[in-house]
């Protein structure tokens, strides 16, 4: 690959900035351990995968369509975004001796990839700006999709065990934080939309 240290230096910002998967997985880490959060973590590597996967192999088709299907999928995103910063904003401090909730299940974290616009538009454009260039092999198309959620997975874990250590520093000012977190994904959705 001959542009490797420009493709790092992508991944590394578009996986570790603020986005559904990092903000939702920091305010699960605030709400829970992290070994109550590995499923809900397996689920996002794992929708994260398949959407990777899937703009690898369609990259081609995907790019000759992005232009007219961009729109909607940012409107869509944007909404799904919003959704999620309502969702945070109007969440209370949660004890962490409660049940998981349905937003730490590995069916929510799974689901959440294929509404999530950052996830998709990430994959469409590492694949055709760095990838697809100079790999067209389906199994090295399949490595790279392993290698990017793999990644997905460190930060969202990274994130989560964040929200873990500053839980208690955050549940003494959890409106406080909860309107952050919802004004970051507002941020995120806007930005998506430009």
């Amino acid at each position: 690959m001959a542009n490797l240290s420009p493709f790092l230096v992508y991944v590394f910002v578009v996986t570790f900035t603020p986005g559904p998967n990092n903000i939702m997985s920091m305010v699960n880490g605030m709400r829970y351990r992290y070994r109550r959060l590995v499923r809900f973590l397996a689920g996002i590597f794992s929708g994260f995968f398949i959407v990777m996967l899937v703009c690898g192999l369609l990259n081609v088709v995907l790019v000759g369509v992005l232009p007219a299907a961009e729109h909607w999928l940012k409107i869509i995103g944007a909404l799904y975004m919003l959704y999620l910063a309502y969702h945070i904003l109007r969440s209370g401090p949660v004890p962490e001796s409660e049940g998981a909730d349905a937003s730490s299940t590995f069916r929510f974290g799974f689901t959440m990839q294929f509404l999530n616009v950052k996830v998709i538009l990430y994959g469409v454009t590492v694949y055709s700006l760095f990838i697809t260039d100079t790999y067209k092999d389906p199994l090295v198309i399949a490595f790279f999709a392993v290698l990017l959620a793999a990644v997905g997975f460190v930060s969202t874990s990274v994130w989560a065990v964040g929200g873990n250590m500053l839980s208690s520093l955050v549940r003494k000012n959890y409106r406080i934080f909860n309107f952050i977190m919802a004004g970051l994904l507002v941020y995120t959705a806007a930005a998506s939309l430009l």
